[in-house]
């Protein structure tokens, strides 16, 4: 989704924002995804606290850095000179360099320097409060119909902030807590963890239901509908049997491994065709396009994010160790399942991180 927009907003303009709902499904995913990895943990207290965080941090800053340090050593900036995209600019100021290596764009300055870095300042935020989350949901009474409280609190907050923010001057105030606008869009992923499951719904049917509420969302592409369409979503999900089809598994799987490297660099491999091969021949620019997209992630996941993702566990179970005690076997749980959809759901692979839809 994200890649086919970002692709057809450099060479054709404008386009569906197909994409933009991509990052909301994975939103709902990531949620629902990391729930079940703390559930495996067994970890309580603060010993879940810090298991998780550390683990989250080795998971995407590393490579998100080294996104940033590459954009900036090649003087590439996004939504400059009209481009959709990545393009050449003469410097790029400090601060905002500064809140891109953060991932604080929205609390501290925004603008992402590549522009699909949008989400990840909200991903990161959200992180923050989602073991909470899980320590509240696994403690009280009835969390489905908790977490189904909040949501509305949520969406109510959200709206009144965007009424804040179109009708009053409120400076800074409407973007340093643009994450109330995401909050529904996490929530379902929570509710879904919290609902009981039963699939009786066949999972081919899975696919046609992503692509109703896809269409849903691109008919009326606004924020509210994107809240209802993530709690149709969370509520579903505990619906359908899971994928069995071992090509189709195999295949998503491989897909949502290198899933963050296509996230951070496709935007590098499309200003490659774009500007420096741009004189190239129309196939020959198709080959080149090919083969970055499908070697430069596999690169990166080898070279940093799996390397990176080992020490951010080898840390994480000193952590266990430190706070509990004892080596907490149950710890080891891989991060992966929070990257590449082996959580038991029926498809929910992300096909990119997150983008923006310039």
């Amino acid at each position: 989704m994200v890649l086919g927009q970002h692709l057809m907003n450099r060479f054709r303009g404008d386009s569906p924002p197909v994409g933009r709902f991509g990052v909301l499904i994975f939103f709902v995913h990531t949620s629902l995804v990391l729930m079940y990895s703390m559930e495996r943990s067994g970890l309580r207290g603060n010993a879940l606290l810090a298991n998780f965080y550390i683990r989250r941090i080795f998971r995407i800053y590393p490579l998100s850095v080294l996104a940033v340090l590459v954009a900036v050593m090649l003087r590439l900036d996004s939504g400059v000179n009209g481009v959709a995209g990545l393009s050449h600019v003469a410097s790029i100021p400090g601060w905002r360099i500064f809140s891109n290596l953060l991932l604080a764009q929205n609390v501290i300055k925004p603008g992402s320097i590549i522009n699909v870095l949008w989400s990840l300042p909200y991903e990161i935020q959200m992180y923050i409060f989602l073991p909470f989350f899980f320590l509240w949901v696994r403690r009280g009474r009835a969390p489905a119909r908790s977490i189904f409280g909040f949501w509305l609190i949520s969406a109510a907050a959200a709206l009144v902030l965007g009424y804040m923010g179109s009708h009053f001057q409120v400076g800074s105030l409407s973007w340093r807590l643009s994450l109330l606008q995401f909050v529904p869009n996490f929530l379902p992923g929570i509710l879904a963890f919290t609902l009981p499951h039963r699939p009786i719904l066949r999972s081919f049917w899975w696919p046609v239901f992503i692509f109703a509420i896809a269409g849903l969302f691109v008919l009326s592409p606004t924020g509210t509908m994107g809240w209802g369409l993530c709690l149709a979503l969370g509520c579903a999900i505990p619906y359908f049997e899971e994928i069995k089809i071992g090509w189709i598994r195999l295949a998503s799987h491989r897909i949502a491994m290198y899933s963050y490297g296509i996230y951070l660099s496709h935007q590098f491999c499309i200003w490659l065709i774009a500007d420096p091969l741009g004189s190239w021949h129309l196939w020959l620019r198709i080959a080149a396009l090919t083969v970055s997209l499908a070697a430069i992630p596999v690169l990166l996941y080898h070279a940093i994010e799996k390397p990176m993702i080992e020490l951010g566990s080898r840390l994480a179970e000193r952590s266990d160790f430190i706070l509990i005690g004892r080596g907490a076997q149950s710890s080891t749980v891989s991060d992966q399942p929070a990257r590449s959809g082996q959580s038991g759901l029926p498809g929910l692979a992300k096909g990119g991180n997150a983008s923006t839809v310039n």
